[in-house]
Formats: structure tokens, sequence, C-alpha cells
């Protein structure tokens, strides 16, 4: 009986689904195509994929900067 109960019991439990996952919202922005006069092209990524890419950059200025200080004896 005990057991009849507790499988009872275990069988209304129901686990909620897991929540799907938020699509994060994709951000276009234009290239243009240094030397040509046609249109650039298109990229759509998200905030992080954007926040990466300029991360990225700075960091490549950053040491980009630094080894001309370091060239040049500054």
């Amino acid at each position: 009986m005990l057991t009849t109960l507790l499988l009872l019991a275990l069988a209304g439990q129901q686990t909620d689904p897991a929540p799907a996952p938020v699509k994060e919202k994709k951000i276009c922005r234009m290239q243009e195509t240094t030397g040509s006069r046609l249109g650039g092209k298109r990229i759509c990524k998200t905030q992080a994929e954007w926040d990466e890419i300029a991360a990225n950059a700075r960091n490549d200025v950053e040491t980009a900067t630094g080894r001309l200080n370091t060239a040049s004896g500054r």
C-alpha cells in the first residue's frame, strides 16, 4: 500500500519543461569594401558577437601601438 501511494505521488509530480533558450536579436551593419564603388556587404551578428569583434580590434591596435613604441625607443 505504501508503495502504491509513493508511485501515485511521483506520478502526480510533473517536471516543468525547460524554457526555450532566448534567441538573441541580430544587429545588421554594412561593411564597406575598400577600393570599390559598389555597395558593401550586409553583416548580421548578435550584440555579443559585435562586442567581441570590437574588443579584438582594440586589442590588435594596442598590441601594434606597443610594438611601434618599443621599436622607436619610447
